[in-house]
């Protein structure tokens, strides 16, 4: 099978001696007088120097080639000023785009990473509870006379992981306090700010913040 060989790309001095002849101008000297331009110009747009050129020059070649401005500029692979700034804004738009997936998948991956650790960490502090809680739980429903306080020390871990996530009671069962309408809801009965109130259920804070409201009664 043989391999077809690509066409070599031309130069700016090929490209521009097409434009000439197809314009029937024989010499560089003799499109320097046409256009009206000197020939240094001419040698940088030879030269692909096209693009450091000024507006003036490229558009009197134009004219002297009898070729629009745009032909001029498609030709010698060259962009005006403006098109030229609105490419880099585009790229770097796509850059800035790019940059933007690339943290935001590196933040999801932080904080799936954080919560694998968080679930893996809460199962560590729960393994005595998750081996021994369901046969416990089946035994006091089997045994009606088993004492509730043998089953306590089995609900420490529990305790405990809420001791590690922050997660704290407002005040014990039975204790008398005084009444703070704030974190304090009052199960049937009046009580006004400051007076006894005894702690039915005990309510709890997460990081100091009110997670769920102690619930009381008045004495």
């Amino acid at each position: 099978m043989q391999t077809k060989n690509m066409a070599p790309v031309p130069t700016h001095s090929e490209r521009l001696k097409l434009l000439m002849t197809a314009a029937g101008i024989s010499s560089y000297r003799a499109l320097a007088a046409r256009a009206g331009v000197s020939l240094w110009q001419i040698e940088q747009l030879r030269a692909g120097r096209g693009e450091h050129m000024r507006l003036t020059m490229l558009s009197r070649l134009a004219g002297g080639l009898g070729v629009s401005w745009d032909a001029l500029l498609k030709t010698f692979e060259l962009l005006p000023p403006d098109a030229k700034a609105e490419a880099a804004a585009e790229g770097e738009l796509a850059a800035v785009r790019q940059e933007y997936v690339r943290l935001k998948g590196q933040m999801e991956e932080q904080v799936a990473l954080g919560r694998s650790q968080l679930k893996t960490e809460a199962l560590q502090t729960l393994e005595s509870w998750l081996v021994q809680w369901p046969t416990i739980a089946q035994r006091a429903a089997d045994n009606e006379a088993l004492a509730a306080v043998k089953v306590l020390p089995f609900v420490r871990p529990v305790e405990r992981l809420m001791e590690v996530w922050g997660v704290a009671a407002i005040a014990p069962v039975d204790a008398e306090i005084d009444y703070d309408p704030q974190r304090h809801q009052l199960m049937g009965g009046m009580a006004k700010a400051g007076e006894k109130v005894k702690v039915t259920h005990s309510g709890s804070l997460y990081e100091g913040k009110l997670l769920h409201r102690a619930k009381v009664k008045p004495i």
